[in-house]
């Protein structure tokens, strides 16, 4: 019997808003694109103390929308990361607290990895915050930076890591070519955890910042770059959605050109793990709402070889798209998908570009 199949809700949980005043303007046009959004403003700017009180007002403008507060964390390794607070009445307490203590921008902080998701662990289980890694571009984060901070986790806190970068309409993030991009390139950070046998999520964000737009238009969440969590049908509350990110199971997205319809290996779909004795057959159903320039699995059936290209199904027409793959008899590893649309148009005023569609990955244990 086939396991049912997951309903995706749509979100960014990598936005700001440091005025106030635009609370209103960050919402606008929200409802219509996303399920669930975060407000991760930088701890060492007066945005973090402000938080709470624009939380609540947009909670109040849109209620319909599943709101988190959370933080960009300035890491004690360099990099930038989020992280995202379940509603609780403590959430914003946590975050100043958070920041105070292990944020490297905040004079008197104690900027250490294992102190710091020590903190986050001691927290009550339905308090505990999601962490991701944040646009890591080439030289801001290492696979030797994720085992750092894999090996300090000992609640999960570690969930995904961004597969593209935000700022979409920026020149020198246009410049980046997103197929070696390091968070979701074969091989790249996410294959990195993949390959140890851990469930994680690819993200898209739009790093929307609302109150920049006069200096630089941008993409507002949702409208180019976001996530897409797979909860289960008729289940939209924060635990679904936070207990599917911390399963891996999610697709990043730039645009609105798929729809993932099923992706297994058996019974296995995203975040689950597959494991046999025999032969497995991977099966993929898909709705492309224009051609695609190609479909890939990326991936190993090995863990003698290094994660790559398994197979491309090469070019694809727009509409139905269904295909299969065999699995081998004991393969270890993971398999996930990518696709690319033809076309290169992005909306205004987005210059033109790839467009990536990209699945987190069902981990394969044979045994």
């Amino acid at each position: 019997m086939s396991a049912p199949l997951l309903h995706w809700l749509y979100g960014d949980l990598h936005t700001h808003c440091e005025d106030p005043a635009l609370a209103a303007a960050y919402l606008e046009g929200m409802g219509g694109r996303l399920d669930f959004a975060a407000l991760t403003n930088h701890a060492q700017k007066p945005a973090l103390g402000e938080q709470a009180e624009v939380v609540a007002r947009m909670r109040a403008l849109l209620p319909g929308l599943l709101l988190f507060s959370g933080l960009e964390w300035n890491t004690p390794t360099g990099g930038h990361a989020c992280l995202v607070f379940p509603p609780s009445p403590r959430e914003h307490e946590h975050v100043s607290a958070f920041a105070r203590a292990f944020d490297r921008l905040i004079a008197g902080s104690n900027p250490a990895v294992p102190e710091a998701l020590t903190f986050l662990a001691a927290l009550p289980p339905a308090e505990r915050p999601l962490l991701f890694i944040n646009h890591p571009a080439p030289g801001q984060w290492s696979p030797q930076h994720l085992d750092l901070y894999l090996r300090a986790d000992q609640a999960g806190l570690l969930a995904g890591i961004e597969a593209v970068h935000g700022h979409q309409t920026r020149d020198l993030v246009l410049a980046l070519d997103p197929l070696t991009y390091p968070g979701a390139a074969p091989g790249g950070l996410a294959d990195h955890v993949y390959a140890q046998g851990r469930p994680f999520s690819l993200l898209a964000s739009a790093d929307f910042h609302i109150h920049k737009q006069r200096l630089k238009p941008d993409y507002a969440p949702g409208v180019f770059n976001h996530l897409r969590a797979g909860v289960p049908p008729g289940r939209r509350d924060w635990p679904d959605l936070f207990a599917a990110l911390r399963q891996g199971r999610t697709c990043a997205a730039q645009g609105h050109w798929l729809e993932l319809r099923d992706f297994r290996v058996d019974q296995a779909r995203l975040g689950d793990t597959w494991a046999s004795s025999e032969k497995g057959a991977l099966h993929l159903e898909l709705e492309a709402g224009e051609d695609l320039e190609s479909l890939d699995l990326i991936g190993q059936f090995s863990r003698a070889q290094a994660p790559a290209m398994l197979h491309s199904f090469g070019p694809q027409p727009a509409g139905d798209v269904h295909r299969s793959l065999p699995v081998p008899a004991r393969a270890q590893g993971f398999v996930r998908l990518r696709a690319l649309a033809a076309r290169r148009e992005r909306p205004w005023p987005g210059q033109r570009g790839l467009r990536l569609f990209l699945s987190s990955a069902i981990l394969l244990e044979g045994r």
